[in-house]
């Protein structure tokens, strides 16, 4: 005898699985990764550099230093006016400065290429002085962190999935309560079971698009290269033991918020009271958000939020990159399922609660009323 919350749960799926939007909004993530896939296998268009020297000598043989480095790198360099800037400064009679734009792309290598290249050029106008030295310099312009980059890809990724999924959930109890079959379900199977049974249907649909629009990221990180921003926000989703910490972060998040939106949609009575009763609920997923995207780089102020079962899930996953200790996560991941169990068995009298109420109404609409 199959058990009363897989029923209620492949009720749940079949409901949402079988509309076409829910296919469009799946397919959206992997048409966009082919479209990025075919757009990055074009030749890269030409690199603008504009070449800052006060010497026509060294800013010729810069010129030469850059194409060479470029065809090293599989780049081809063009020179003009509002490119990427190289300066070449002299610093000593016999010392150059060579200052790279901090958005440069080339790499090490290619930098020093640069460099070994204007100093063996020097070394040939002047070889009986004493040979030129060029030393590297950046621009004092903060590098792109890309952990961070990627753990807040993640944490929106998934902030958005558990939004999603938690409209559909409160739409699920809010259908039983306006058609009144929730007191059917209530007359054969116990309120825990209702509460799991829906939850485990729409989680089972939020999974299908996660592993969809997951996927893709992974799809993306796989072929596409490191540099730049995409590159650097997509370096994360090729660890697979931090792919599978987020699903377990996800699913807590899940069991947490979605225990409550159950609860809440119990207690209304239709479409328009249910979403007035979850807007609190909602604002505080919203603040969830931004306390993630403000504790990046905060020195570690906002960490006693992450005790706060609300917004564990966010805060745990944009600290993550920040060496937070694996002990710290598995505590506070341990409240957040402790709160969650509450919040099941809230949203299990809430289901009794509103059991009694329809049934109240329902016999006080069939009872004989007075003549006037």
């Amino acid at each position: 005898m199959i058990s009363p919350v897989l029923l209620i749960a492949e009720r749940e799926f079949r409901t949402y699985v079988a509309t076409l939007s829910f296919w469009l909004s799946l397919a959206i993530a992997p048409l966009g990764a082919l479209g990025v896939l075919a757009f990055s296998g074009h030749e890269k268009p030409p690199l603008l550099v504009t070449i800052e020297a006060s010497d026509a000598a060294i800013a010729e043989s810069a010129r030469g230093a850059l194409q060479e480095a470029g065809k090293f790198e599989g780049r081809s360099i063009a020179f003009g006016q509002g490119g990427t800037a190289v300066k070449f400064t002299p610093a000593a009679p016999n010392l150059l400065d060579v200052t790279f734009g901090a958005d440069f792309p080339l790499s090490p290598a290619g930098r020093a290429m640069v460099r070994h290249i204007v100093e063996r050029d020097a070394a040939r106008r002047a070889l009986d002085e004493t040979p030129l030295v060029a030393r590297e310099k950046l621009d004092p312009v903060a590098p792109v962190d890309a952990a961070v980059l990627s753990r807040l890809a993640a944490m929106t990724l998934l902030w958005l999935m558990l939004t999603g999924s938690l409209g559909m959930l409160l739409q699920a109890i809010v259908r039983e309560r306006a058609n009144r079959a929730l007191e059917s379900l209530l007359a054969c199977t116990r309120p825990w079971q209702i509460v799991a049974g829906k939850m485990a249907g729409v989680g089972a649909v939020s999974m299908l698009v996660l592993a969809g629009w997951g996927g893709t990221a992974v799809l993306l990180a796989t072929f596409t290269e490191r540099e730049g921003l995409l590159g650097a926000t997509l370096a994360g989703f090729s660890n697979p033991a931090m792919l599978a910490w987020d699903v377990v972060i996800y699913v807590c998040a899940y069991l947490f918020y979605g225990s409550a939106t159950v609860m809440l949609g119990a207690l209304a009575r239709d479409s328009a009271s249910a979403q007035n009763a979850a807007r609190p609920m909602f604002v505080l997923l919203l603040a969830g958000f931004f306390a993630a995207l403000t504790s990046v780089g905060d020195g570690g102020t906002s960490s006693w939020l992450t005790y706060v079962p609300p917004f564990t899930p966010f805060l745990l996953l944009t600290q993550s990159s920040q060496g937070v200790a694996a002990g710290k996560q598995v505590f506070v991941l341990g409240l957040l399922l402790f709160s969650s169990i509450g919040m099941v068995f809230l949203a299990g009298r809430c289901l009794n609660i509103a059991q009694r109420e329809t049934h109240i109404l329902s016999r006080n609409f069939w009872r004989p009323q007075p003549l006037v």
